[in-house]
Order: C-alpha cells, then sequence, then structure tokens
C-alpha cells in the first residue's frame, strides 16, 4: 500500500477535483503568459539561479531531514513532511512575485525549471532520504505522473500557444486568467462546504497529526524564507522572490480561505486586472511591440 502523507483522514471527491482544476487552470494561464525570453533571461544570472537550484533541491530537504529527526512525531507524518520538501517549483510564485513588487522574470523562470526539475529529483531525493521500508511503499511513478499531467502539461500547454498561436493566447489569457482565480473560489466554497456537512474535519486531521508537527512545518517554511532571502544577494527583489518560491513547496493541501465579502471580492478582481495587464504589457514587450517598462 502506497504511503499516505497524512493520517487517514482524506478529502472528499470534490475538493480533491478542485484543487487539481485550480493547478491545471492555473498552470495553464501562467503558460500563456510565458514567453521562451522570459524563461531564459534569469539564467544569465548564473550565480543566481544556481543558489535558487542550491536552495531548493538541497538545503531545504537538509532542513526538513533535521527538522523531523530533533522532533518526536508519527513515522508517516515524517515521511509527509519529507515528501513535500523535497518538491521544488513552486506554482504560485509568480503571483507572490507580483504582490511583493519582485522580480516576476525570476519567479517565472525558478517555477518553470524547478517544475521541471522536480519530475525527477523528487523520486531521487526521496530514494536517499527515507527509510527503505517506507521508500518501498511510495509510488514514483505515481509521483510523477501526477507532476507532469497538473503541472507540466498545461504549462507547456499554454506556453506553446503563445509561441505558435499569438493572437489566440491574446484572445484567451484574460479568460484563462479569471479562470484560475474562480477556481481558487471554488475550493474555498467545497472547502466550506465539507466542513459544515461534517464529510471531512480538518481540525480533526490537525489533531491526529499533532502540534508537533505543525512546529516542524512552521519550521521548515521559515528555514526555507531564510536561506532563500539571505542566499540571494544583495538585490531586495530578487531577495523575495527566492525567500516566497523557497517557502512554497509543491504536493500540498491548500489552507482554508476566509469569507469572500463584496469588499474582498472587488479587491480580488482588482488585482485579477493588474496581473493580466502586467502579463499582456510584458509578452508585448518581449515582441517588441512596446517599450519594456
Amino acid at each position: 500500500m502506497p504511503v499516505q502523507m497524512l493520517p487517514d483522514v482524506g478529502l472528499s471527491l470534490p475538493l480533491e477535483i478542485s484543487i487539481y482544476l485550480f493547478l491545471v487552470l492555473t498552470m495553464f494561464s501562467m503558460g500563456l503568459a510565458l514567453t521562451t525570453r522570459r524563461i531564459v533571461e534569469p539564467l544569465r544570472q548564473r550565480r543566481l539561479m544556481g543558489t535558487a537550484f542550491l536552495v531548493n533541491l538541497l538545503l531545504i530537504p537538509m532542513a526538513a531531514i533535521l527538522v523531523v529527526r530533533l522532533l518526536p512525531m508519527d513515522a508517516a507524518v515524517a515521511a509527509g513532511i519529507l515528501i513535500v520538501a523535497c518538491a521544488p517549483g513552486s506554482t504560485i510564485g509568480p503571483k507572490l512575485a507580483e504582490f511583493s513588487k519582485g522580480n516576476i522574470s525570476l519567479a517565472i523562470s525558478i517555477m518553470f525549471f524547478l517544475s521541471v526539475l522536480a519530475i525527477f529529483t523528487t523520486p531521487a531525493t526521496l530514494t536517499l532520504i527515507l527509510p527503505g521500508a517506507i521508500v518501498e511503499r511510495v509510488d514514483f511513478v505515481d509521483v510523477m505522473t501526477t507532476l507532469t499531467i497538473f503541472i507540466m502539461v498545461p504549462m507547456m500547454a499554454g506556453l506553446a500557444i503563445n509561441t505558435w498561436a499569438e493572437s489566440f493566447a491574446d484572445r484567451i489569457r484574460y479568460g484563462a486568467f479569471l479562470l484560475s482565480n474562480l477556481s481558487i473560489v471554488l475550493v474555498g466554497i467545497i472547502f466550506i462546504t465539507v466542513q459544515i456537512t461534517g464529510e471531512v474535519r480538518f481540525y480533526d486531521m490537525f489533531l491526529k497529526v499533532g502540534i508537533t508537527a505543525l512546529l516542524a512545518v512552521l519550521l521548515i517554511v521559515a528555514a526555507s524564507m531564510l536561506l532563500g532571502y539571505f542566499l540571494a544577494g544583495p538585490d531586495r527583489e530578487n531577495r523575495q522572490v527566492l525567500a516566497t518560491s523557497s517557502a512554497n513547496r509543491k504536493p500540498r493541501r491548500l489552507p482554508p480561505r476566509r469569507g469572500l465579502g463584496p469588499r474582498r471580492l472587488r479587491r480580488g478582481l482588482h488585482h485579477h486586472h493588474r496581473l493580466c495587464n502586467r502579463a499582456d504589457d510584458c509578452i508585448r514587450a518581449d515582441r517588441g511591440e512596446v517599450g519594456a517598462d
């Protein structure tokens, strides 16, 4: 039987589907905002990109190993924490860079290359750090298949459309961004519904996991942000991007969202318009249609 990342509390099928839908729509919309130039341009900063790979692929897994060894917890929970720590490639890195006024091109490049590398490095790293008995229960083919289907395929599809069918990409980009944001709302609605109906109780899940596991997660997140921030060099925008990109790992459960009142919804839609306009401006600049900002 494959090892579970958390005790057997599960997620309802609609909630799991909505989370996967969010991943697919988000990666597809980001692919529509990608150009080859935006992906490869940060590679000229070899030290910075090398630091990003070092932090995400080596230092964060090492920090996770240290934390789970120091804090007593169930072996299955420790394995779940290590699995998350070994899966780089934040899908929301570019959006966090937009919020924090960081280097968006760098965030996109880190997200793209780490998402590709994660398909191969995650199984390899887990094989090295997990006990043999647990490794035998981890379905690495399933891990690689999931990362490929829900992360790489939609992102590469969006990039291909933007590369070979620019006019079509321009027409559907706004709708794709809107669907991506609405899928977050859908996750929140379903999450609240399963809590009300009692189908899934995340409070019970928290009790089963334990306060020690929560402390371990917080310590790993803090260590990831500090490593990314202080190893990124003197530039503030680069530090913000490496800190947020390193702290966000790929296979995770989404946290509960706060209520969406009219004021919060207006703010979200306002940010959505800004993000779409920013993506359009960057793409036109890459094509030489307008001057870069």
